[in-house]
């Protein structure tokens, strides 16, 4: 029986249920472990093949080992260890091979990342949320060029020039019916009725990708995070509640501690560094209410937290007017330092449920859709009725068609602007009717203007490109335009209260916004381009054909992809000699690391062999490859900038010229046009192999348990945050995990009394914080974090500031009863969390050995191999670091490891490399 089956079958559920409401026996403990990327199973997390699910689905669920199922009802294990749980949350991520579809959203999951890439507010509100308006801008101006690509594709390629043209439709056999040559006075034969008909296309891939966004939607942005429990209280004084030193349940610390109760690492905190409030738990969770005033264009996003007490109320008669939803204002004076109010946002109550703000974006970026297939089906139409002196009812049939689709784009392009995310609270409220109708609307309009078309015009023949190609470049220029604004704005924040390790000084987010339209170019680009040399059988890919093909600038776009990817190859052989030559200088170093290796008696058969430096280079080389992590803003900024470059030189060459890169260049030295002419041919191939080697690439990572590792970590942070700018862009697993794990944490506190580790590995520790974030203050104070291979800091930290700059970590040391981090310098992933001040070491264990031997050793005999990112609970470290943890919890729980028991020394954290950004 597989252990899913076992936790349905009727012998596992009456096991099963008393977790909900156990009997707690003295000192309970509990390791809450949370697997990182890649992927996990319970029986690989919790070492035993007999595991039950005792709560979740098959999506993600929590895991225990089949003998510790009623372990709450028993006295703690005679070793006092405590009882492990797996949450495995590896399904929300991965799947069969048709999840490698959701990587055709790529360029909405980048664009929603630079959403979260803000730097912190710092009190300019208004700033920060004009951030938020123009990336949720450039987000629709993503959406309406995918549609308007499918578009392109359908009804330009297709329906106006192959069917439009005698040897194209005569070439495939489907397209007969449209063609006037090949069925003359059919009635599909019309310009205007082939463009209506081909534009079911488009509309159908706007209907798929609300349907996606609806689905994902209903299960992800739906799920509420736990109402607020009765406050706890410590279980009678038995012989197991804390000892002097240790905090109380609401986090005031008791009387002093010996120091042999924890060690300097876990001396207790100064009054002074008390707690920070936790969110407002009481107040948001337990009503219905909702503040339903307009934000104006601002994020309520950035708006401060208020000021509360450990009850979810404010602390003070005039914050508790404040807080209340119909005080004219809610808004609260931010800690110094401290971004956006005094804590990050993940500790606001409405983070993750962000079931409002998805449904108003799905419903504007869907009407702007439908809007822009209208206007692609009536802008030809229309030109045609008032260039051909048919009936004046028709000209104005189409004049006020197009004035409608415009009045349209300006309402949805309003609903984007009106109002950002609402963190502060549970915004239940659904949207007004305007919001909720506006797809309809626009998918009625693009019904009118499908019959408009349908209209017969006798002597109408297609000829040329579909009239109306030249929105793609006014849709880039505003693209530019959006980005360089959203530059200024980033700017203006990451002035107000800079962080020497923020990620490119604060121009993260901008930058990352251009890779997002550049995706978006290259994979629209892609596929108009391989189209239209399959129909019109080109020999050469952008040659000359019997039809004229996409518009310029797509040809323009593919020809800057080979100097761009020169510039890309530069920069990565760059990096790699930087590489190369840190690997050389930290060679010497290793065997350093290592001194109790190095024994009195030349003799000794475990001594290492004197000049082994392959092992030395081997271990250098792969510090130094680990290293390329803080490096990455670099080849980021570097990218960002040559592609923004290329792009504006694109639009110039393709409104400057009106022809093709080839033809263009015909008269100039014999080099410019024969590299014009190689650069679009070999554009033209490179544009649409990306595109496939992309969906190829894409479904080899969701079969290949390998190749998701390599870019797991990439993926999982991209799909880690809310839906904030895109509603198409990939579900946020994080909205239901973190739900997930608050809950499981909540309801299991809240029945034993007991005291719970949270160990998350990887992109687990990231959710074990988030999950920490949203507790209640009297449950944050019986949690401890233990995070290894952590990015916390190393990629989350840098890259989104808002959330967890250095301030947030800090706070997070405050409101978490302790915490400590384990990395290696090997690990390209997990690093320390660099907390400033005297709380770094109180968090940061120094460096971890990897390999845990150099040579041979009696403990090692055979070569230890170098772990990285993976293995961590191999480490002796490990078991350590937890027993401090659970001793500093709850005494009792774990003898802390005699100081010769520790099997090594490890080293400081070593300095970022210089020029990491």
């Amino acid at each position: 029986m597989q252990p899913a089956e076992r936790a349905s079958s009727p012998l596992a559920a009456p096991l099963a249920a008393p977790l909900a409401a156990p009997r707690p026996a003295p000192g309970a403990a509990l390791e809450l472990l949370v697997h990182g990327v890649g992927g996990a199973t319970a029986t690989g997390m919790l070492d035993d093949p007999h595991t039950v699910r005792v709560t979740g689905d098959g999506i993600a669920a929590v895991h225990r080992r089949f003998v510790d199922l009623d372990a709450e009802r028993r006295p703690c294990a005679p070793d006092g260890r405590p009882v492990p749980e797996a949450y495995v949350w590896s399904n929300l991520t991965s799947g069969g091979g048709s999840r490698a579809l959701w990587l055709l959203l790529l360029p909405f999951m980048v664009v929603n990342l630079a959403h979260w890439m803000r730097p912190p507010s710092h009190g300019r509100d208004r700033t920060a949320g004009g951030y938020g308006v123009l990336v949720r801008l450039v987000a629709l101006s993503l959406t309406v060029l995918l549609v308007a690509a499918v578009c392109q594709v359908a009804l330009d390629l297709v329906a106006w020039q192959c069917a439009g043209t005698r040897a194209c439709a005569a070439r495939y056999s489907w397209l007969r019916f449209l063609s006037p040559d090949l069925d003359p006075g059919g009635w599909w034969s019309g310009p205007g009725r082939r463009l209506a008909l081909a534009a079911l296309v488009p509309a159908a891939v706007t209907g798929l990708l609300w349907y996606l966004s609806h689905r994902t939607w209903s299960v992800y942005e739906s799920a509420e995070p736990p109402p607020p429990g009765p406050p706890l209280t410590d279980p009678p004084n038995d012989g197991t509640s804390p000892p002097e030193g240790t905090r109380s349940h609401d986090g005031t610390p008791h009387a002093t501690a010996p120091a042999s109760a924890g060690g300097p690492a876990f001396a207790p905190r100064a009054a002074s560094a008390a707690r920070v409030p936790g969110p407002a738990h009481g107040a948001s969770r337990s009503t219905d209410r909702t503040d339903h005033r307009p934000d104006h264009g601002t994020d309520p996003t950035d708006h401060p937290t208020d000021p509360t007490d450990r009850s979810g109320h404010p602390a003070d008669p005039s914050a508790r007017a404040a807080h209340h939803p119909d005080h004219p204002t809610d808004h609260a004076h931010p800690a110094p330092g401290a971004p956006d109010g005094g804590t990050t946002p993940l500790a606001r109550p409405g983070f993750w449920y962000g079931r409002r703000l998805v449904a108003r974006l799905r419903a504007a970026h869907t009407a702007a859709a439908f809007l822009t297939v209208a206007a692609a089906v009536a802008t030809p139409v229309g030109r045609f009725d008032l260039r051909s002196g048919g009936p004046p009812w028709l000209g104005a049939a189409g004049l006020l068609l197009l004035v409608v689709i415009v009045a349209g784009a300006v309402v949805a392009v309003a609903v984007i602007c009106r109002r950002g995310r609402s963190e502060r609270h549970l915004d239940r409220h659904p949207d007004g009717p305007l919001v909720r109708f506006l797809p309809s609307a626009a998918l009625a309009v693009l019904a009118l203007a499908a019959g408009y078309a349908l209209w017969p015009r006798p002597g109408w023949r297609s000829g040329g490109r579909l009239p109306g190609d030249t929105a793609f470049g006014a849709l880039m220029l505003l693209q530019g335009v959006l980005v360089l604004a959203l530059a200024v704005t980033a700017r203006l924040l990451y002035r107000a209260g800079p962080a020497p390790r923020t990620a490119l000084r604060g121009f993260g987010g901008p930058a990352v916004a251009v890779l997002a339209c550049a995706l978006g170019g290259v994979m629209t680009g892609g596929v108009a381009q391989r189209v239209a040399d399959w129909l019109d059988g080109s020999g050469t890919p952008g040659g000359a054909g019997p039809l004229p093909g996409p518009p310029v600038l797509l040809t323009w776009q593919a020809s800057v992809i080979p100097p761009l990817l020169l510039v890309t190859a530069l920069v990565l052989v760059r990096l790699s000699v930087a590489t190369l030559r840190r690997a050389r200088a930290e060679a010497p170093r290793v065997p350093a690391d290592y001194p109790d290796e190095h024994p009195a008696d030349p003799g000794d058969p475990y001594a290492p062999p004197a000049g082994d430096t392959a092992r030395a280079r081997r271990i250098a080389l792969t510090r130094a490859g680990a290293a390329l992590t803080d490096r990455a803003p670099v080849a980021v900024g570097a990218l960002a900038v040559t592609t923004l470059l290329f792009g504006a030189f694109a639009l110039a060459g393709a409104w400057g010229t009106g022809e093709v890169p080839g033809d263009a260049a015909q008269g100039t030295p014999d080099l410019v046009a024969g590299a014009a002419d190689t650069a679009q041919a070999a554009g033209s191939w490179l544009i649409g192999a990306g595109f496939l080697l992309l969906v190829a690439w894409g479904r080899r990572a969701y079969r290949d348990p390998r190749a998701r590792r390599t870019i797991g970590i990439l993926w999982d942070v991209g799909t880690f945050w809310p839906r904030a700018a895109h509603p198409f862009a990939p579900p946020c697993y994080a909205e239901r995990a973190v739900p997930d794990l608050t809950w499981r944490v909540d309801t299991w506190t809240r029945s034993t009394r007991g005291r719970l580790v949270i160990s998350g590995h990887s992109q687990g520790s990231v959710l074990a914080a988030a999950a920490a974030w949203q507790l209640a203050p009297d449950v944050r104070a019986r949690v401890a974090l233990l995070t290894y291979g952590s990015p916390l800091e190393r990629l989350y930290g840098r890259w989104f500031p808002s959330c967890f700059g250095p301030a947030a970590l800090d706070a997070l040391h405050r409101e978490v009863d302790c915490w400590r981090n384990l990395y290696r310098d090997t690990d390209p992933i997990g690093g320390p969390v660099r907390l400033t001040g005297s709380c770094g070491p109180a968090v940061d264990r120094p460096a971890l050995r990897d390999p845990l031997a150099f040579g041979r050793t009696p403990e090692h005999p055979l070569p230890a191999p170098v772990l990285g990112h993976s293995d961590y609970q191999a480490d002796p470290a490990f078991e350590e670091e937890r027993a401090r943890l659970l001793r500093r919890l709850w005494p009792g729980a774990l003898p802390l490891p005699r100081p010769a028991e520790r099997p090594y020394e490890a080293r400081e954290a070593p300095e970022p490399p210089a020029g990491a950004g």
